[in-house]
């Protein structure tokens, strides 16, 4: 997984042109007499060589025009990254679009609940594909994504109210984790946003009980490549074709606050001398321990580049990060 404002206009998104809609061979066909030689159907029974199951994928990388990535680099970013399952088969579907055909439902499954993925932090809009598709049918509009509604009330924070605020988020929840509840920290949603217009920034929530409309903060989780000009998922706030004005504080309208820093795990890994410690773990990777004398010991935990290094540490226990313990080991 391996990343338009209001005020800052619209951009097309990656690979669409700003003209009008192309006219499509239907259209066409429909203005235009035909000869006879056009005018014959072929009939085709192609039912026997669907019965077969097939689990594949679609997929799009958005990238801004003329970048354009080999479908060999496509294979050599995600094969390992979806674990490399078996019988996994990339096939070019064109400039920056993949059909990867798998042999299990289960890993197809998988993917799709690992989402979003990258290539190059560029984000891969998936979609589910049957080979009965044109390609020209795939619309890859939609990324499946983890958002958080910030500094949310306890009373808010229920699969009821959570399904409802999501779904004014995304266009498709698929599910709401209300773990946080009792953390006071956020709501957790997953749904689908449409990566043709701007990511979301805020949701308006007027509450009866609170007697007021309060303005509460939007995150991603593992957020692809944006724009912090427009919002559009894709480029960057350089290559932006509809750049927006600065505010006074010369920032942009958009910025990093949309990404969601990684959650804090615990874990205890085995120590020299058998004793253990139970340090914090970020997904970049685990607290260091160095092991000490006997006796007294001193204990500094310390955060560096997102990851905690703990110091001098042959204690039993650590209860925060950015402490100071005093510890006797026996």
């Amino acid at each position: 997984m391996a990343s338009a404002s209001e005020s800052g206009g619209s951009q097309q998104p990656p690979g669409k042109s700003s003209g009008q809609k192309s006219e499509t061979i239907e259209e066409m066909v429909g203005r235009l007499k035909l000869t006879a030689a056009e005018s014959r159907k072929i009939v085709i029974d192609d039912r026997e060589e669907s019965k077969a199951p097939s689990w594949a994928l679609a997929g799009r990388i958005l990238v801004p025009p003329p970048k354009v990535y080999h479908i060999n680099t496509i294979c050599a970013a995600l094969r390992p990254a979806w674990g490399n399952p078996k019988g996994l088969i990339f096939i070019d579907g064109g400039p920056n679009m993949f059909v990867a055909e798998l042999a299990s439902e289960r890993d197809k499954d998988r993917i799709w609940e690992r989402s979003p993925w990258t290539v190059n932090k560029h984000a891969v809009v998936l979609e589910d594909y049957q080979s009965c598709r044109r390609p020209s049918e795939l619309k890859f509009d939609r990324l499946l994504i983890w958002v958080r509604i910030l500094d949310l009330p306890r009373n808010m924070i229920n699969t009821n109210w959570g399904m409802k605020i999501a779904a004014d988020v995304g266009n498709e929840v698929v599910k709401v984790d209300t773990s946080n509840k009792y953390s006071g920290q956020y709501l957790r949603a997953r749904v689908f946003i449409d990566v043709n217009e701007p990511l979301r920034r805020w949701v308006a929530i007027d509450s009866t009980l609170r007697e007021a409309c309060d303005w509460y903060e939007l995150q991603y989780e593992d957020l692809p490549y944006f724009c912090f000009s427009c919002g559009l998922l894709g480029h960057s706030a350089t290559l932006c074709l509809n750049p927006a004005e600065r505010d006074e504080n010369d920032e942009w309208p958009y910025g990093s606050r949309l990404r969601a820093a990684d959650d804090i795990k615990f874990k205890a890994p085995p120590m020299a001398g058998g004793s253990s410690f139970t340090g914090y773990q970020h997904r970049g990777g685990m607290a260091n321990a160095q092991t000490g004398n006997r006796g007294s010991m001193r204990l500094v935990v310390r955060r560096i580049h997102r990851q905690p290094v703990a110091v001098g540490v042959d204690a039993r226990l650590v209860r925060e990060a950015d402490i100071l313990i005093r510890c006797t080991v026996s």
